[in-house]
């Protein structure tokens, strides 16, 4: 793949937002670095070490960029403030979370500390002792966002994303990885995003910036639709003009026996859990993800 079409394909996987945002009045300093694919075996080493199927959709986003690190900044008088922030770890960065190398961010528990029940919704809580639990991102210190395999044995288990705040608490963000990777792009990596879809909520600067850069995606997140279901949410992230399927590698790959059924398994469990945060936001995603690239210019302070 020449240098003009690796560009134009790393573009169309991030439905556009580095030159969305280069439009934007006040945006500078866009920087967009995704890695180079990861090797095959690389990911198979990574699954016979924890003895684990990666889900298959984060999976093809290792085979077709190894990690995503997008940053943009915002000019205020002569000064430039860092602001936006989208991070994805490699393969290799993937680690359990217990196992993690201290990052001075203070947030890995002992394996008792966080052995969980379950959240107000009802929706069991991830736990160090029956779970395992991979560091997604590391949020700039004031969280992390986590794949957790749930229910971990041999033969049955379910993965979901979830976001572990400072206090050491659980916050339940959506079902799977290309579910995250969406709602990543659509919230523009805007300072502590992830903490909409907590009892937390946004920072007051967060809602600022927000209210500057995607106040259509600000009022998604604040409505508060707890009435659609985990089905409803799949209908519409499937009408989503970005599809992973298509443009991630490894569409036409053979999956494994094993891959399918755990896939299969996992389905059949989320239909079931009907997850709140995650719901609301993909429902709508559909629907607004190009009002939330195409918002009209708000003049920069």
């Amino acid at each position: 793949m020449d240098e003009i079409n690796h560009k134009n394909y790393l573009d169309q996987i991030t439905i556009y937002i580095k030159s969305y945002l280069e439009k934007k009045p006040g945006i500078c300093q866009v920087k967009n670095d995704i890695k180079p694919p990861a090797e095959r075996p690389a990911v198979l080493m990574w699954e016979q070490k924890h003895c684990l199927l990666l889900p298959e959709d984060l999976k093809n986003f290792f085979l077709t960029c190894n990690g995503f690190h997008l940053t943009w900044c915002v000019t205020m008088e002569n000064n430039t403030v860092p602001v936006g922030n989208m991070e994805l770890c490699s393969i290799s960065q993937l680690v359990l979370l217990d196992a993690a190398v201290d990052d001075g961010s203070h947030l890995t528990p002992s394996l008792w500390d966080l052995d969980g029940d379950k959240d107000k919704n009802g929706r069991k809580l991830p736990s160090f002792v029956t779970s395992k639990i991979f560091q997604l991102d590391q949020c700039q210190g004031y969280g992390k966002v986590c794949l957790v395999y749930d229910e971990v044995t041999p033969k049955d288990y379910t993965t979901e994303i979830w976001f572990l705040d400072r206090s050491l608490r659980w916050h339940f963000i959506c079902p799977t990885f290309q579910a995250y990777y969406r709602l990543m792009l659509m919230h523009l990596g805007l300072p502590h995003w992830q903490l909409a879809f907590t009892d937390i909520g946004l920072p007051p600067t967060s809602l600022q910036w927000f209210n500057l850069y995607a106040p259509v995606r600000l009022e998604i997140d604040l409505m508060g639709d707890v009435t659609k279901s985990s089905h409803t949410a799949g209908k519409g992230m499937a009408s989503s003009p970005l599809d992973l399927n298509k443009v991630f590698k490894g569409k036409s790959d053979r999956k494994k026996p094993g891959a399918a059924q755990n896939m299969a398994s996992g389905t059949n469990v989320s239909k079931k859990r009907q997850p709140i945060s995650s719901a609301r936001s993909a429902a709508v995603a559909g629907k607004h993800v190009t009002a939330s690239v195409s918002q009209p210019n708000v003049k920069s302070k």
